[in-house]
């Protein structure tokens, strides 16, 4: 454990026989997922984190003690580790899914939902907003754990992959206090020039096929992202991740035209090619744009 768990300090409070340990991990980049299953009462320090460390306990206790403030999670609760600050962790028999989450990409993720200054952001509590929103960070750690560790085929698409992030991210942002809910942000009221948008929406048409978010777009387009996005609003009537998420819906429409089933070509495999995790959502959406099921399409 002491291998696996390199530059920390652990120490045994209580180590049962027999005595069992098991950790399963995938690293995809911006996200490290885990779930740890221990059978002993363990004291672990870790030293200031650069990246976010959210858990979500499945059995057993978890204490976590910041310098600032200690906070206690058992079965079903939810805890997150905040960047720049010494942890104590004691585990108690544990089992746990935990998620790293790089927290540059979090703050991206934030600019291009709120608008609000990179330098301004910042998590502010390590539990949840509430019970119910601490729930739906449980329910969505496993179910990113779950697909990360699941059949290989998906994560091969780096697109997939980036909506793998977006989702954590978002969620974390929905889930635990920070600064972006409640800083008041302002759409620019005066006049927003097309030529932005005009730059903006060339730049994801081109590039829509890879990993491209809203602040490249945003850079692309020379303006910072919370102008983009009330530019997109005035000219366009929706936001440049919508206009983007159409643009795939386009490419994936034309795919599924151009596919042949009998040569093996299938919905899912469309779908994870134009960044979709699951078919069913996918096809909601392609329902919603083109009238249609993909299946339909398809199959015409």
């Amino acid at each position: 454990m002491r291998q696996r768990c390199a530059g920390l300090e652990v120490r045994p409070r209580s180590i049962p026989a027999p005595f069992t340990y098991r950790e399963t991990r995938v690293d995809v980049g911006p996200i490290l997922a885990s779930r740890v299953q221990c059978g002993a009462d363990l004291e672990i320090d870790l030293e200031p984190l650069s990246d976010l460390l959210l858990v979500a306990v499945v059995t057993g206790r978890a204490v976590v003690r910041d310098g600032r403030e200690e906070v206690r999670a058992g079965p079903g609760e939810v805890l997150l580790h905040r960047t720049g600050r010494p942890l104590i962790n004691v585990g108690q028999q544990f089992d746990l899914y935990s998620m790293n989450l790089d927290s540059r990409t979090v703050t991206e993720v934030a600019v291009e939902r709120t608008g609000i200054d990179p330098g301004d952001f910042r998590f502010e509590a390590m539990t949840p907003v509430s019970s119910e929103m601490g729930r739906l960070w449980h329910d969505s750690a496993t179910h990113l754990y779950s697909l990360l560790t699941g059949p290989a085929e998906a994560l091969e698409n780096p697109l997939v992959i980036r909506a793998a992030i977006d989702l954590a991210a978002s969620a974390a942002l929905a889930c635990f206090p920070n600064s972006a809910m409640t800083m008041a942000h302002r759409i620019d009221a005066g006049p927003l020039p097309a030529g932005p948008v005009r730059r903006a929406v060339s730049f994801i048409e081109t590039h829509c096929h890879q990993t491209i978010t809203i602040t490249q777009v945003a850079d692309a387009a020379r303006v910072t992202p919370r102008a983009l996005q009330a530019a997109f609003r005035r000219h366009l009537g929706t936001t440049p991740t919508a206009y983007l998420r159409r643009t795939r819906l386009d490419h994936a429409h034309r795919d599924l035209l151009d596919a042949d089933p009998t040569n093996g070509d299938t919905v899912t495999a469309i779908a994870h090619r134009w960044g979709y995790l699951h078919a069913d959502r996918f096809a909601v959406d392609y329902r919603a744009a083109h009238g249609r099921s993909p299946n339909d399409t398809l199959h015409a």
